[in-house]
């Protein structure tokens, strides 16, 4: 009985957490001519938990689509792949930048203008929906 009561009690000091804790640092949206209708965001997902998580979608009131894509080169050609889900592993961090994995924003609904703010959500398959508040810059 006296190990099952140092087992609990240390359990309550040093709770066991077996789930992702996710942090976003650095939203920004990249500014664009008024003619364009579509841009991209970035930014950085920490992990600090000890469990994967994947964010698996975006939602934002500036543009009528937002997808999460990835920079590829196929036979010499660069490209945009859609992607249905990024892994954020546990205890890392996965950097969406220019060149890389990136949010894409289509049909956009006004002109972004740098120093202006919007919010985005980004849905995580574990760890749900965080509101950001993202920046327009014309780079990082």
């Amino acid at each position: 009985m006296k190990k099952v009561l140092i087992f609990l009690f240390t359990g309550l000091l040093f709770p066991v957490y077996s789930q992702p804790d996710i942090q976003i640092k650095d939203p920004w949206i990249r500014a664009v001519p008024p003619t364009m209708n579509m841009t991209a965001g970035y930014m950085v997902i920490l992990n600090r938990g000890n469990e994967d998580d994947y964010l698996i979608a975006v939602k934002s009131n500036i543009s009528k689509m937002a997808d999460l894509h990835a920079t590829v080169e196929e036979n010499n050609v660069v490209k945009m792949k859609h992607i249905k889900k990024l892994k954020i592993p546990a205890g890392s961090k996965v950097e969406l930048k220019p060149g890389g994995y990136h949010i894409m924003f289509m049909k956009l609904k006004e002109k972004l203008l740098p120093g202006k703010k919007f919010k985005i959500t980004v849905i995580f398959e574990k760890s749900g929906k965080k509101v950001v508040e993202a920046e327009v810059k014309m780079s990082d």
